[in-house]
């Protein structure tokens, strides 16, 4: 089970980390992007990610009822949750976007905590005891850089917008980070296994 979760999170991994990466140079080249166009990205962002849950969730029920499995992992049904709250919050945000975009490093914020706690459990599912220690220890710093863009949001910063723009940067290239390291582990533990047959 924890073989599929950290295989089945690593499919996208590479898409996400492009997705984090390039925000993440976009916030440091252009500073204004913050509460401009990130509102906009992140609500894209959650949009995808809440219908590719759903698809998953729809695709897996339809495999379990062909094979005659009574229940899925119920891994899959705290997917679907998420997926839900995720186009709930789309769906709010979208509506009230004129007053919610001012509010846009809350949204980053919120979204890379999230992130760290959904990077913490795909880290325990890693192979080896390194690698789950690596893991453990990048979605730490990933969860706490969107700690920090949630804390400088509020004004316990230093540096005003500018400083806000750094640290939310700084918090996307480190969700960039990890998800390239998921993504490199798998590659290596399959290098692995297909040298062992």
């Amino acid at each position: 089970m924890d073989a599929f979760l950290f295989e089945d999170f690593t499919k996208c991994a590479m898409l996400r980390a492009a997705f984090w990466g390039i925000m993440g140079i976009i916030l440091f080249a252009l500073p204004n992007f913050l509460l401009d166009g990130m509102f906009y990205a992140i609500v894209g962002y959650m949009l995808a990610d809440g219908i590719w849950r759903i698809v998953k969730f729809v695709r897996e029920s339809a495999a379990n009822h062909i094979h005659d499995k009574k229940a899925g992992s119920p891994l899959r049904y705290f997917s679907l949750v998420i997926a839900v709250l995720l186009l709930v919050v789309v769906a709010h945000s979208i509506i009230f976007r004129h007053f919610l975009i001012q509010i846009t490093p809350v949204y980053l914020g919120g979204l890379l905590l999230l992130e760290g706690i959904i990077y913490f459990v795909i880290a325990l599912c890693a192979n080896t005891f390194p690698q789950r220690g690596l893991l453990v220890f990048l979605s730490v710093i990933a969860f706490l850089g969107g700690a920090a863009v949630l804390v400088f949001t509020f004004g316990f910063g230093v540096g005003g917008i500018p400083g806000l723009t750094k640290v939310s940067g700084t918090a996307l290239l480190l969700a960039c980070l990890y998800e390239l390291a998921a993504y490199l582990i798998y590659r290596k533990n399959v290098t692995a296994q297909t040298r062992r047959i």
